[in-house]
């Protein structure tokens, strides 16, 4: 159950506004194909590079441009392709049938089912949780706190620093950036048992206003 106070039915419609928007996204999708080897290197692999990967979830996967990059990596052994939209698991269960290592989920947007809990080593959100309202970023840290390894899980998430429009339309904002802040996420991620052990602000509209932030969490003390 999310931690918020909001319903479940009301989060999953903002979750569903949200993904609806990316359902038949075929030219923004190609485009970020183009680039993710470039993001990969330049920024998350410097960020996450040290973890563990063998068992990994790729939230909001899209068509899998992430799926890829964590299974190029040698200790890979299982990525949960996980999307709230049944075109995109489609895509993904199609363009991974060959590849045993990849499980495709279709989830409410606000949770996860099908997943052990504290099974997983490395849960894996770029380029997605930016969009996401921050009740919905909490109801994932629960899911999160609930699925990581005690030990060896850890976290990466891609989400706003964007705090400039409360309550407003993130479309609206720059990028579509949703109301959420580092400092915010240190916060739920407390309220839920989690600890941060990294963070790195992002100036993604290039202008000084750090509207990114990368986080790396584990299990708190």
């Amino acid at each position: 159950m999310p931690s918020s106070s909001r319903s479940v039915e009301t989060l999953e419609s903002l979750a569903t506004n949200v993904g609806r928007r990316y359902k038949t996204a075929t030219k923004y999708f190609e485009a970020a194909e183009g680039e993710i080897n470039e993001r990969w290197a330049a920024l998350v692999w410097p960020f996450i590079k040290g973890c563990n990967f063998e068992t990994c979830v790729d939230l909001a996967a899209g068509h899998g441009r992430n799926t890829v990059k964590l299974l190029e990596l040698p200790e890979c052994k299982l990525v949960y392709c996980v999307e709230i939209n049944q075109e995109n698991v489609d895509f993904c269960s199609a363009r991974f049938s060959d590849e045993p290592r990849v499980v495709c989920i279709k989830n409410n947007g606000v949770t996860v089912s099908g997943i052990p809990s504290q099974s997983v080593t490395m849960f894996y959100c770029f380029d997605s949780m930016v969009h996401f309202d921050s009740d919905i970023v909490r109801s994932y840290l629960a899911e999160i706190a609930r699925m990581l390894a005690p030990r060896e899980g850890r976290a990466f998430l891609h989400h706003s620093n964007y705090s400039a429009n409360p309550g407003g339309d993130f479309y609206q904002n720059p990028h579509r950036r949703n109301f959420m802040s580092a400092e915010l996420m240190k916060h739920y991620a407390a309220k839920e048992g989690l600890a941060v052990e990294k963070q790195q602000l992002l100036d993604w509209n290039w202008d000084g206003t750090n509207i990114d932030c990368f986080t790396l969490l584990r299990h708190g003390e």
